[in-house]
């Protein structure tokens, strides 16, 4: 028996010596790893939190992540507040944003286009503008910037109609008739406009000069569309050449009573009421109506508004109110419209410099 307890000490005294050992080892090779350098991998891996994610970048799908402000330059009632207000019924964003209208009146919509211009350039700000009239700003000498090329397009939307108009009071059914009167009454008739170097400011002149009484009708600058139509409703002048989608509320109750569509081609809305091309009268000039972003605005956030945008205009909903309005549906992206924008500015600043020389 007490052999056999020998036996059993001896052999629990070497297992015993075998852990310290064991344990011994496994810390001096631990502690010879230590001292050895690690390589720039091993550093990095041992720093890193074993479960972190590196932060993402911003992509598409994290634009916009808050509500975009539309800028639009006029008072509410105009053709750009209307459009705006129209477009906003049916457009979806990504990320459940929204568009929140800002109306900054103002010099002719100057005001709230230089607003935009100057605003930052991350996609949270654009404005809602005609850009033959921006292009006027530079070519009537108020915007030294040229704004008109320097501005971000994002798209137009729909082509407006320039509507030359007189109200129901004159009696007037065409545009003889106008002349005639005119002549008889020279100095009398007076024609709202929209600024005083507009398109529709230049478009009015360069019609009335085609009518041969350029001399004998007073222009009276009113700043916005929905001025001149008010001035126009009551019997304040007795003409004006403003945009269909500023008209067509009063066409449609018969106050207002349109002569000519500016342009070669008739106006859906107006069918009956002859072109200025078809009555041999040199004034061709459309309006599109559409969107902008400050200079710098990333090309992503462009391209997400042109996307978002043209989805909205083909609902039916829109499509209603277009019809409504006397607009027509022409969605033209940046490449495709802003050529055409700076050939009609070319093709109008004579016109201008003429204006501007008259002073």
């Amino acid at each position: 028996m007490k052999k056999i307890t020998a036996i059993l000490l001896c052999a629990a005294m070497t297992i015993g010596l075998m852990a310290c050992g064991g344990g011994a080892a496994s810390s001096a090779a631990s502690t010879a790893s230590s001292a050895e350098p690690k390589s720039e991998a091993a550093s990095s891996e041992a720093a890193a939190p074993e479960s972190s994610e590196a932060p993402a970048a911003e992509t598409k799908s994290d634009y916009p992540n808050k509500t975009i402000q539309v800028i639009i330059p006029y008072k509410p009632g105009g053709g750009s507040d209307i459009l705006t207000r129209a477009i906003m019924s049916t457009l979806k964003l990504p990320n459940n944003q929204v568009w929140a209208a800002i109306n900054v009146d103002g010099a002719a919509g100057f005001t709230g286009c230089m607003q935009a211009f100057q605003a930052s350039n991350d996609g949270y700000t654009i404005l809602a503008h005609n850009p033959m009239d921006v292009a006027a700003y530079s070519l009537n000498g108020t915007d030294p910037q040229d704004m008109y090329k320097n501005l971000e397009m994002i798209c137009t939307v729909v082509t407006d109609y320039n509507v030359f108009s007189t109200n129901k009071q004159t009696g007037w059914k065409s545009v003889d008739d106008v002349v005639a009167y005119v002549n008889e009454h020279p100095g009398e008739v007076k024609l709202a406009e929209t600024g005083s170097t507009s398109i529709s400011y230049a478009n009015a002149l360069m019609l009335l000069r085609e009518l041969g009484i350029e001399d004998k009708v007073t222009i009276v600058p009113h700043d916005g569309g929905a001025d001149c139509m008010t001035a126009l409703m009551g019997n304040h002048v007795q003409l004006t050449v403003e945009s269909s989608i500023d008209a067509r509320a009063m066409v449609d109750s018969g106050d207002c009573i349109p002569l000519a569509v500016i342009g070669s081609q008739r106006a859906q809305y107006l069918p009956d009421v002859p072109t200025t091309d078809e009555l041999g009268l040199h004034v061709v000039n459309t309006k599109p109506r559409g969107y902008y972003a400050p200079p710098g605005t990333p090309q992503e956030a462009i391209d997400i508004l042109a996307d978002s945008i043209e989805v909205a205009i083909q609902q039916q909903e829109f499509i209603d109110t277009c019809a409504n309005l006397g607009l027509e549906i022409n969605f033209k992206r940046a490449e495709e419209i802003q050529p055409e924008i700076e050939a009609w500015a070319d093709q109008l600043r004579p016109v201008f410099e003429e204006i501007l020389a008259a002073g």
